[in-house]
């Protein structure tokens, strides 16, 4: 019989296995659609060129709303807050409706300070977004269905939960650089709502801002900087402490303009003495399918005992 310990392995194997397939399937299905015409993007070079603003007058938008939508030629392009940690600072254009979703997202953590093991694995985490106005759209995310199992190895004792996850409820307000340029700042505000299943979720309300800032390096490279801002559950359930984060996200086409890659480093810091602060490396690869279409895959890779050892996912983002 196989024990636990060649079953995870086992697992994680064919989870590596089938994250790599799909990213080979992302790069040869975008080579396969680019293939008869010249590379878009130089794979050996180091730098892109420098960023020639663009000319072409920005239309005003400023009438769209909710209701009244912004024509399909004057959409901006399709912009996405995955795959990755950091998010986009671009909103929904006013008027359209926007779904971003994980597949399938695993977690499997064994070096943790508190000598508890967790496995956990979630399916459809969509996050619904609406263009409400031309700087601002408004945010629904859902965790569709969870299982998690977390054993106390001193113990010997394995607690189990499943089902639906909590409810977050936000959205986006950029600042500037909606409609080009190669800067861009956004505010995301948040509130989770404690709806999951018994040791699904804790129970809290919680609250968390995040403030991504886009700069376009050159016509290859573009960085994201986002700091993060939380208010959570207490480690002892006496009330919420301040959670703060700062993320960093590198990112270029790869091979193709429709094949991008990104390496992302990630700290996380909270003022419960009693949180360690937990750093990841986060590397990632998206797939513009078609100008309203993306597929992506990533992990996040655990760099101390305090976070995850790692965290899988592959997703699907489309507008419409």
């Amino acid at each position: 019989m196989m024990n636990n310990k060649n079953h995870r392995t086992l697992y994680s194997a064919a989870l590596a296995a089938g994250i790599l397939a799909f990213l080979l399937f992302s790069a040869f299905g975008a080579y396969a659609q680019t293939a008869a015409d010249a590379p878009d993007v130089d794979p050996l070079a180091l730098f892109g060129g420098p960023v020639v603003p663009d000319s072409t007058p920005t239309p005003d938008k400023s009438t769209y709303n909710l209701f009244n939508a912004v024509p399909d030629d004057q959409m901006r392009s399709f912009s996405t807050d995955r795959p990755g940690k950091t998010h986009s600072s671009t909103t929904v254009d006013a008027g359209h409706f926007q779904l971003e979703s994980d597949f399938f997202n695993d977690t499997y953590d064994h070096y943790s300070p508190s000598q508890q093991t967790t496995r956990a694995y979630s399916i459809a985490t969509p996050i619904v977004k609406a263009g409400i106005t031309n700087w601002a759209d408004l945010e629904a995310a859902f965790a569709l269905y969870n299982k998690s199992w977390v054993t106390d190895r001193s113990a010997g004792s394995t607690v189990k939960g499943s089902g639906f996850g909590a409810i977050s409820l936000g959205g986006k307000i950029n600042i500037f650089g909606n409609d080009g340029g190669r800067q861009a700042l956004a505010l995301i505000p948040f509130v989770k709502i404690p709806t999951a299943a018994p040791n699904i979720g804790n129970g809290v309300t919680e609250f968390t801002l995040n403030v991504p800032y886009d700069y376009q390096l050159d016509t290859l490279w573009a960085v994201t900087l986002e700091p993060q801002f939380g208010l959570l559950k207490n480690t002892n359930n006496d009330g919420l402490h301040g959670d703060y984060a700062f993320l960093v996200n590198l990112n270029r086409p790869l091979f193709f303009k429709t094949v991008t890659a990104a390496i992302e480093l990630a700290s996380d810091y909270s003022s419960d003495r009693q949180v360690t602060p937990r750093y990841t490396l986060d590397p990632s690869l998206q797939w513009l399918v078609m100008p309203a279409l993306q597929l992506d895959a990533g992990i996040y890779i655990g760099l101390n005992k305090a976070a995850p050892d790692y965290q899988a996912y592959t997703g699907i983002s489309f507008r419409y």
